[in-house]
């Protein structure tokens, strides 16, 4: 507000802080409040002021998909979050579309392509490649090292 007076019970008139929360520096406190979702199919929900939802969606592997590659498909998710920090890269882009037919193979067949499963086993173990040093990565080297036999 530039001249004037403020309307009655307004942020800006005078001692209105203490009668809407506001300790003086402007910053108001958080109101109460609860959210209560008693079902819910898809989407996501984020509630507060920095609230932020996120969703994702995974599809199954078919039932008799043995535990290894359960477990591989898990390893496989897990990288594809974590390589979200790293700068896009061809790298990237080639592991991450590797990732990427792994994990539908694995959701359509309930097996994964040994060929393509031994190179990217090797592309991650060589230590040479920025998604290698990722934590994940070694653990889907471990899963496919469990796939492979």
């Amino acid at each position: 507000m530039t001249s004037g007076s403020a309307q009655p019970g307004s942020p800006e008139e005078p001692g209105a802080g203490a009668q809407n929360g506001d300790d003086g520096d402007g910053a108001a406190e958080a109101g109460g409040g609860a959210v209560h979702i008693g079902s819910m199919s898809g989407g996501a929900i984020a509630t507060g002021r920095y609230g932020r939802a996120t969703s994702y969606t995974y599809s199954a592997p078919p039932p008799q998909t043995d535990e290894a590659t359960r477990v591989l498909l898990d390893a496989v998710r897990t990288l594809r979050t974590h390589m979200e920090v790293l700068a896009a890269t061809d790298e990237t882009r080639e592991v991450d579309g590797e990732l990427d037919e792994i994990e539908g193979e694995i959701t359509r067949t309930g097996r994964a392509d040994r060929g393509r499963l031994a190179r990217l086993r090797e592309r991650l173990e060589s230590g040479s490649t920025a998604v290698g040093a990722l934590a994940s990565a070694v653990t889907v080297v471990q899963a496919a090292a469990g796939v492979l036999g």
